[in-house]
């Protein structure tokens, strides 16, 4: 990246971030003098948030997915980063016009007679518009907002360069900043390049090919361009069909998730790290629909016998050896860090919060697991991070569609029941 364009965005980022930061911190100090640490704490993370929405996409992007790093980051801070989840304006119909046109030229009308102005999604990176293709096809444009990449590039240069000099900093307290970071510009970048996305998209969609009810846009590569990529269009999906559909019904696409997710993370080792309920849709004759495969990692081998070793121990309850694979995958383990203890507290968590009779909750047990693994300073490698994390985002989701399921059942080992299997059958 340029040094001007760089200097650029350094004093666009700082007047921003000083207009935001200065006052807040006046502010913290009176309301921890009056209120207390925790409240002064939780101000400072809100402001935090509207700071980052203040410098741009960028940054929303990268609060989106640090926050999801609840291994590394401060619980309350991640829960005030999600909220940079929530909708983004869309572009103007001036902006997305002009965006159409420098993607087609000539051949816009002749490919498209019929684009809708008004998208149907919004993101911080692309809008998708429903558009009409010369034959009658409907079909979904997924159009990346001009300019974004070289606004996006400066800002990740930007990071990249602050964080190199966090890492001196002995207040990091051995947290890998440095690798997290790397990992955060990396899925930006990914996000950024629709060729990765397109080719990320046919491969999702062959892996989930042979799971039952699951459908994934087809990419129309033709039509398709390096800003512009196009999809079938699916149309009337809501989050809120799983509301309208029996609860037999629901429990078996939940199990079809899970099948899913299984057949992706544990079998090919293709991670969708975005499976939030704007990702992830039930239709009214009862299929899963799974959408924008931009954020998707392939994990490495070792990483992903791992993390299917650390789900199929966990089904059987057998703590130690979870926390045994914690300690394999962490990026760094503190010099004065009670191994022993470490494995002791894992086992103990899992006897309480996995054991027989008990109704397992992933959010809440992962919460006490980051929780230890910050006590004993341990941080994991990102490479089995986030796909952990990502599992946290499919429970949520999952259990909006049937708040019941046993969310253990990603982890089932290959041979047995599937997920989908286990699930009741559908009953009206």
């Amino acid at each position: 990246m340029s040094l001007p364009r760089t200097l650029a965005r350094v004093a666009v980022a700082g007047t921003v971030a000083a207009a935001y930061m200065i006052p807040a911190l006046v502010a913290v100090a009176a309301v921890r003098a009056v209120r207390g640490k925790a409240r002064a704490r939780a101000f400072f993370y809100r402001r935090v948030v509207r700071m980052l929405q203040a410098l741009g996409p960028t940054y929303v992007k990268y609060g989106q997915i640090a926050g999801s790093r609840r291994d590394a980051l401060p619980p309350e801070l991640c829960d005030a980063l999600s909220v940079l989840h929530d909708g983004v304006a869309p572009m103007s119909v001036r902006r997305s016009r002009k965006a159409l046109r420098a993607a087609y030229g000539s051949e816009l009308e002749k490919l498209f007679p019929t684009v809708d102005e008004t998208p149907v999604a919004s993101g911080s990176i692309a809008c998708v518009y429903r558009a009409v293709q010369a034959d009658g096809k409907v079909v979904a444009l997924k159009l990346k907002r001009p300019g974004i990449d070289a606004r996006m590039r400066a800002d990740l240069d930007l990071v990249r360069r602050m964080v190199g000099l966090a890492e001196r900093s002995a207040k990091m307290g051995g947290m890998p900043v440095g690798e997290l970071a790397g990992y955060v510009s990396a899925a930006i970048l990914g996000q950024l390049d629709f060729a990765k996305e397109a080719a990320n998209s046919v491969r999702m969609r062959g892996i989930l090919k042979p799971v039952k009810d699951v459908q994934v846009p087809t990419l129309i590569g033709e039509h398709s361009r390096p800003e512009c990529l196009v999809f079938d269009y699916i149309p009337d999906l809501d989050a809120t069909t799983a509301e309208d559909l029996p609860y037999g019904v629901r429990a078996r696409l939940a199990g079809t998730v899970l099948a899913a997710a299984q057949k992706m993370m544990f079998v090919d080792g293709f991670v969708h790290c975005d499976l939030h309920p704007g990702n992830l849709y039930l239709t009214k004759d009862a299929r899963v629909v799974i959408l924008d495969a931009g954020y998707s990692v392939q994990l490495p081998d070792r990483v992903r016998r791992l993390m299917g070793e650390y789900w199929m121990r966990l089904r059987a309850g057998d703590g130690r050896r979870c926390g045994e694979i914690v300690l394999e995958s962490a990026v760094h383990v503190g010099d004065d860090t009670d191994v022993a203890a470490f494995v002791a507290a894992v086992e103990d968590l899992v006897n309480t919060m996995v054991g027989s009779g008990v109704q397992f909750d992933m959010f809440s047990f992962g919460n006490k697991m980051f929780d230890l693994q910050r006590e004993h300073g341990i941080y994991a490698a990102s490479d089995f991070a986030f796909p952990l994390m990502s599992l946290l985002i499919l429970e949520g989701t999952v259990r909006g569609i049937s708040p019941d399921v046993d969310f253990r059942q990603v982890g089932a080992k290959l041979g047995e029941k599937s997920p989908a299997q286990a699930q009741a059958p559908v009953t009206t």
